[in-house]
């Protein structure tokens, strides 16, 4: 028999058979899911449609995983299973003597979403311990959907944003430890371990540790991780019952050891390479820096999860209207104010990044690129070595150039020195330079003394505004618009681009950066207005006098 035939057999048994042992498993995936399994010498597949497992072409959709034999001598080790329970013993048992491999070929969050990892419980690779059983039973809303009270695209939208802002990936957790948002950025060292079956194993159990610690305290906690990381927990609160945690990853006390971690790598069957260059990106914190970033998240936690779970008897029809809408209220309030400290940290940061790259980068590349020019210069140089250090001289120089951009873009030294109007201006004229659309900037009035919250606010509204033309507009034109007089400050960015049919639409989706420029506007007392045309669209942005 060959081995592809070999392989549709046990594709046959394992996927599609009533009898299969892992049918249990199999009925936690979700439609769609494709499961494949390989040999040397050929491959099969079966795809999940209505609840049902059929035979496809293994090369015609992309698989969530791929089982993966080392030798086809092993094609029949699975025949006598019983149950999931017993092919996932057997399963282990074969990956640590390096006769099998168990590939994730999609990326974390979406194997999650898809039932992988309910799949991995039921067969016993992911598996919780009794004690966290035990604590997790009494859970009085387990017949409420998750989903059903947190909005998941709002949730998305804000760890995104915190991730940002703090620099490290933050997780939303079941009551299942199962993934339900991961932030798109932050902790890159994270996301190469749990590529990885290992990794998996070794996160979720670290994850489970933490969820079940966080029921017994209901107190946000900062703990250990299995591979060193510095990771605080808060959790998911609603109707005084825990539903779930957002998760950190808050790096490492000191720099990485790169011999710890190499071996780590080798462990988890990963590239260790990858692995130690992102570890050149962890930065080293301290224990008052992690427990701040705690209170932040454990503050915005508690208020998402009370408001959603307030707007959820809402639409129960529970008859507290009038006490839960001024709650909501009060609540929102309490979120601007986060948000306000939030903008602080992230403008703080990034006065000191910048700081850092002028002073200490710049200065050392400028310092590098004078010894270059200086040794050009020498009489006794030799052709083809002058012709190199002058081709390092201007790699050094379009770098200088970048730096300088990029530490203007995080915190404009202008601004504090000659005020808004210049450094919009400055910003207008760095836009033009790399982009193919028209920027025109005008000013009227005197500026006089504005509030550095004030200055450094209009100005990321602006910093986002034209970020916005450039990446989605197709404008030809644009213009900014600054004005104090009388009657207060004015701002207005303006394009001829395509536009939009209606920014005030409630369509379910988060617009971030349209909800950070309004915060922004709302935090210093002014209001913030889109105006939509036949082409193009106009922002303004008003502050009384």
């Amino acid at each position: 028999m060959t081995v592809q035939k070999q392989l549709e057999e046990l594709a046959e048994r394992l996927f599609i058979s009533r009898d299969s042992p892992i049918r249990s498993a199999l009925e936690l995936l979700k439609d769609g899911a494709v499961l494949r399994v390989r040999a040397p010498g050929g491959c099969a597949a079966g795809e999940k449609r209505d609840g049902d497992v059929f035979l496809v072409d293994p090369e015609s959709s992309m698989p969530l995983f791929e089982i993966n034999f080392t030798h086809t001598g092993d094609l029949e080790v699975f025949n006598d299973v019983g149950n999931a329970e017993e092919f996932g013993e057997l399963f282990l048992s074969m990956v640590r003597d390096e006769r099998l491999r168990l590939d994730m070929l999609l990326p974390f969050i979406e194997l999650w979403t898809m039932g992988v990892g309910l799949f991995l419980q039921e067969i016993g690779i992911l598996s919780a311990p009794s004690s966290y059983a035990e604590l997790i039973r009494p859970l009085q809303l387990r017949d409420i959907a998750f989903t059903e009270i947190l909005d998941v695209k709002y949730l998305q939208g804000l760890v995104d944003e915190l991730a940002q802002i703090t620099g490290v990936r933050l997780w939303v957790l079941d009551m299942n430890s199962m993934p339900v948002v991961v932030s798109v950025t932050g902790g890159e060292h994270c996301k190469l371990i749990i590529d990885s079956l290992e990794g998996v194993m070794r996160c979720y159990d670290s994850a489970i540790g933490g969820l079940a610690e966080l029921k017994e305290t209901m107190r946000a906690k900062v703990r250990i991780c299995h591979a060193g990381f510095i990771c605080f927990d808060a959790p998911l609160i609603l109707g005084g019952e825990m539903v779930g945690m957002i998760s950190g990853d808050a790096s490492l006390m000191e720099p990485a050891d790169p011999e710890k971690y190499r071996k780590l790598a080798e462990e988890l069957d990963v590239d260790p390479e990858p692995l130690l260059a992102s570890l050149q990106q962890v930065r080293s914190v301290n224990i008052e820096e992690v427990e701040f970033l705690l209170s932040v998240v454990n503050a915005i936690a508690q208020v998402v999860t009370e408001m959603s779970f307030k707007q959820y008897l809402l639409s129960a029809q529970v008859d507290e209207n009038a006490v839960l809408t001024r709650e909501l209220w009060r609540k929102n309030v309490e979120l601007k104010a986060l948000f306000q400290s939030i903008v602080e940290i992230q403008e703080r940061e990034k006065a000191a990044v910048a700081r850092d790259l002028h002073d200490d980068t710049g200065q050392s590349l400028t310092s590098a690129l004078v010894n270059l020019e200086l040794a050009q210069g020498e009489e006794d140089t030799p052709e083809a070595v002058r012709r190199l250090i002058e081709s390092a001289s201007s790699s050094i120089s379009s770098v200088l150039k970048r730096l300088h951009d990029l530490s203007a873009s995080l915190h404009p030294p202008v601004l504090d020195d000659l005020g808004l109007t210049e450094a919009l201006r400055n910003l207008v004229r760095r836009v033009n330079a790399d982009h193919p659309v028209e920027f025109s900037f005008l000013a009227s009035g005197e500026e006089g003394e504005l509030p550095g919250e004030v200055k450094i606010n209009l100005y990321r509204i602006v910093q986002e505004s034209l970020a916005n033309i450039i990446k989605h507009s197709d404008a030809r034109e644009a213009m900014v618009y600054f004005s104090r007089d009388g009657r207060g400050v004015e701002l207005v960015v303006s394009d001829d681009g395509r536009g939009f049919e209606d920014p005030g639409s409630n369509d379910g989706a988060v617009h971030l950066g349209l909800l950070n420029m309004r915060e922004r506007a709302e935090q210093i007392d002014g209001t913030f207005n889109i105006i939509p045309a036949g082409r193009g669209v106009t922002i303004n942005v008003h502050l009384p006098p």
